[in-house]
Parts: C-alpha cells; structure tokens; sequence
C-alpha cells in the first residue's frame, strides 16, 4: 500500500554549516517539506539550507529553546513532524523504515494505533570517530497536533500520552563527540540559562538535575560537590518529576561513589535507577560490580545473568553506555564472581568468551579499552592486567604496549595509561 503520509521535516539552527547538509539529506526523498529556522547564524548554514531547497525562516534568539522549537513546528503542515537537532541524523534506509511504520499506523483502524502521538526509536551518541559511545531511546517523531508543543527554556520536551517503540529505526547523534564537549560557550550560557530558570522555579526537580549536570563538566571539585548536593535535593522534592531525568544523577552519583568506595550508597542508588529505569541495563552491571566488591557474588550473578538476557535480547529497546560497543565489561564481572564462588567450571566458560570477543577483535580500541576499565576499576594491578592481556599480545613489544596504552586512554582508565607509558619509556631507553 503506498505512503499517504506526509512528514514535515523542522529543525532551529545555528552556526551549523558542518552538520546541516547531512541533517537534511537522509529525510530529502521522504518528506514533503524541510523547515529550517535559523536562530543567528553567522557562517554558511542558512546558504547550504537554502541551496539544498529548504524553507528557511529567522528566529530572534530569546534564550529559550522551547518557543524556537515551537515556531519552527508552526511552520509544518505534514501529518507527523521530525525534529531532529542539526547534529543528528538517520540512514536511508531507517527514513523508508520510519515511513512505513507511519503508514501502517495511519491505515491501522485500532483505537492504539490512531492514539499513538510519537515514536520512540533507538539513540545512537558517537565519538569523532564515529564509534558508538552510548545507546538509550529518544522521541523525535510526534504527530502534527496543536497540543503537542516543547514546554521549557532549556532541556525542553513535549508531554506525550502515548508512544509507539519502534526497535529497528535508529538515530545517530554526533553532539557528544570530544570536540562538542569542548564549547565552552554552549557549557556556559547553558548553566546561565538553567540558574535562571532554578531561581525561577526552586522546586523543579528536573531543572535541578539539569544544572546538575551542566555544572558538574565543569570538572572540578567544586563542582562536584555542588552538583551532588543538587541532585540529592532534586531527590527529595515534593514537586513533579521526569523519570528519565532522574538518570543524569544516577549516572553520576553511582559511579561517584563507587570510586570513593561508598559502596552502599553507590547500591541503593542501583536500586532506585533499577527501579526508575529498567530498560537501563547499565545499572544492573553497576550493581553486579558492586555486590563483587562486598564479596556478595549469589548477587552479583543474579544481576549479571539479568543483564546478559536483556542485552542479548532484541524484545525491547536496549539503553547502555557501559556496554557499548561490547559485553566484555560484562563477562569480566562473571569472572570475578565465578572466582569468588570457586565455580571453576564457569569461571573457564567466562575465559573463553572473553577470549572469543577479544580475539575477533584485537586491535579495535573501543573493543580492548572498556576491558582494561573494568578490571583497572575493579583494582586489579598493572602486572595481573598486562597479565590477562598477554594472551592477545606481545606485552614485551612497545608497539604492542602502545596500542595497549591508547586503547586504555579512551576508556577512562587513566592511571593504568600513565603507568603503562612509564614502562614502555624505560622499553625505549634500555
């Protein structure tokens, strides 16, 4: 049955000439209008829109994302609306996925189907590489309907009733890339903007958890601690909330306190994300390294067995961080629990997957680096690390060790890195 439906394509805009002919290219053959509403730019963004046919249109910047949005959804005269940040993207081949999904919807005559006002699809952040470096669900698609407007300055979001989850349609998101994280200007006019709006509204759990979180990539210690201080109070206010807000504190708190071994704290934590988010399976794996940390392995195992189901499940939408690109945190975690328990039986079982992963893979980075981070986090030393590694390489080469070394650096394991570098300086001078 053909496509009746028709998709308006909308997006603001700024400074965005790196981005905006790939922002509208995969939607160019699928929808019916591309709505460009540029918000100040001073590069070539709006003559590449332009040249590309989209509708361009001005919008005077007033702080205040919601109302920018909101314009440019009052431009569309499609049936449904994507609006996708210039920074985001899909393939082809999920427009097509994306169209048919609409069309079967729109030719449903179930009350569900009519009732559906978004679809919800796989959210895909990569590094300037263009690696995956987080999974998690997003809603970027919303029935063109008065109602459904963006409510708030900033972190703004639409209030749907009821969403379709749509498994094979995927988003890819290049705003958390290293280069993205360094724009000061962004970091600094967001936390302007978010006190303004706390001061505005003190009781707003949500605001707090976003000037949290703004505040906390400050990377200092100050920080920090302030950044703690407001997600623990966001916490225990009595105004409305957004669950899946709630996952910017938890992302913080759980591995806060993990590495300054407040390790029941860093537990109930896991307990409420677990409860707050279930199809984040990044918390049960917290959980499991934490239960490994107090000895308590019966635990650890039931939670890593939870884990390891949902991951290597396609019946819902998956949202990890931890175990992007691969399970091999995940694994090495059944190790120390299969250690703990002397079940030596699955602990070779363990060994043998881990080797099986890393073997398929043994000079891709962001397969060998989360590894290294689980057991430079766990606080296994250098030499049983090198040791473990040695399997897979020439530990005694410098070149070998290097690559070791880089593989460690993008994962985080930062002290690992610098001891390593250590001794390949002392390989080079003998």
């Amino acid at each position: 049955m053909s496509s009746t439906v028709r998709l308006s394509q909308v997006m603001i805009v700024k400074n965005e000439e790196k981005n905006i002919e790939k922002a509208l290219s995969w939607a160019k053959d699928v929808a019916i209008e591309q709505i460009v509403v540029d918000t100040g730019s001073t590069d070539k963004t709006v003559e590449i829109a332009e040249k590309m046919g989209a509708k361009v249109y001005h919008f005077k910047w007033i702080d205040d994302f919601a109302a920018a949005k909101n314009f440019a959804m009052n431009k569309a005269t499609g049936d449904w609306i994507a609006i996708l940040d210039a920074d985001e993207y899909m393939q082809k081949s999920d427009a097509t996925k994306l169209m048919a999904l609409l069309t079967e919807l729109q030719n449903n005559q179930s009350k569900q189907s009519k009732n559906y006002e978004a679809i919800i699809c796989s959210f895909i952040d990569l590094d300037d590489n263009g690696n995956a470096i987080n999974v998690s669900v997003n809603q970027r698609f919303f029935k063109n309907s008065p109602h459904l407007r963006f409510v708030g300055r900033i972190h703004e979001a639409i209030a749907v009733k009821n969403s379709f989850e749509a498994e094979n349609i995927t988003i890819y998101h290049t705003g958390y890339s290293q280069s993205s994280y360094a724009d000061t200007d962004k970091k600094e006019r967001n936390i302007k903007m978010l006190r303004a709006e706390h001061k505005r509204d003190p009781q707003n759990p949500d605001i707090m958890h976003y000037l949290a979180s703004s505040i906390r990539s400050i990377d200092t210690d100050d920080a920090k601690t302030e950044a703690e201080e407001l997600h623990l109070k966001a916490f225990n206010c009595s105004g409305a909330y957004n669950i899946p807000v709630r996952q910017l504190a938890y992302d913080f708190l759980i591995p806060k306190y993990t590495e300054e071994k407040r390790y029941d704290e860093a537990i109930r934590m896991c307990d409420k994300a677990i409860a707050d988010l279930p199809k984040n399976i990044d918390y049960l794996y917290y959980r499991a390294l934490l239960k490994n940390k107090k000895n308590d392995f019966i635990a650890a195992l039931k939670d890593i067995e939870k884990c390891e189901n949902a991951y290597l499940s396609s019946d819902a939408l998956m949202k990890t961080q931890l175990l992007v690109p691969t399970p091999l945190p995940l694994y090495y975690q059944k190790t120390i629990a299969t250690e703990g328990l002397s079940d030596t039986q699955a602990l070779e079982t363990c060994h043998e997957i881990i080797k099986i992963i890393l073997s398929d893979n043994i000079y891709e980075p962001n397969i060998v680096g989360p590894y290294i981070r689980a057991m430079a986090w766990y606080g296994e030393p250098d030499d049983k690390i090198l040791s473990r590694l040695s399997v897979f390489y020439d530990i005694g080469n410098p070149n070998e060790l290097m690559f070791i070394v880089k593989a460690a650096k993008e994962s985080g394991a930062i002290e690992f890195t610098r001891n390593i570098l250590e001794i390949v300086g002392q390989m080079i001078e003998a």
